[in-house]
């Protein structure tokens, strides 16, 4: 499809994605090659960041996650599902999250408004990951997780601290020389 509006949206969301990726030390942003002239609709996510996964029956920390993100072509003109557009795809076997279901695929739920752009999905999916943001009243995706998370200590969340927009920073010290010595 050659619609210049969509193009133009995709272009700027890899824009976009690639600026918060070079201000974290958290995030990195994979995109395969565009085909002929168009922008790419598929985004990888990959957040280094300390969340909760299930195995061999323990919830356990993990640190590495990789989400899938599709803007499919009717994305900015109607409402879209959530899982047309968000997928886990591992590498923790089961992402333990009241909001991430578990199986194959791993669904994600999330709130997600027509037009929402690349950066507030990102931010959304690391306040999942992250145990930043969750809710249990509804039971969400993960029952057992949501059940789970009721009888945890309420300082246990969120599971990593650290903000995503960050870097760290290397600095080179010289010594402040006067008249020649040091």
């Amino acid at each position: 499809m050659s619609d210049p509006i969509y193009n133009a949206f995709l272009a700027r969301q890899l824009e976009e994605g690639q600026r918060l990726a070079a201000s974290s030390d958290l995030f990195s942003l994979i995109t395969p090659e565009p085909v002929s002239g168009q922008s790419a609709a598929h985004f990888l996510l990959e957040f280094r960041c300390k969340g909760l996964a299930r195995q061999a029956g323990r919830v356990v920390e993990n640190s590495l996650w990789h989400i899938g993100v599709f803007f499919p072509e009717n994305y900015l003109r109607t409402a879209v599902k959530v899982w047309e557009v968000l997928s886990y795809w591992g590498p923790a076997p089961e992402p333990w999250h009241p909001n991430i279901g578990i199986g194959a695929p791993s669904l994600i739920c999330m709130h997600l408004t027509p037009g929402a752009s690349l950066v507030e999905i990102t931010l959304g999916l690391y306040d999942l990951l992250t145990w930043n943001l969750f809710a249990t009243g509804d039971e969400g995706l993960n029952h057992a997780a949501a059940q789970w998370s009721r009888h945890q200590d309420p300082k246990r969340f969120p599971v990593d601290r650290r903000p995503l927009k960050r870097r760290t920073v290397t600095l080179d010290v010289q010594p402040l020389t006067t008249g020649g010595q040091p």
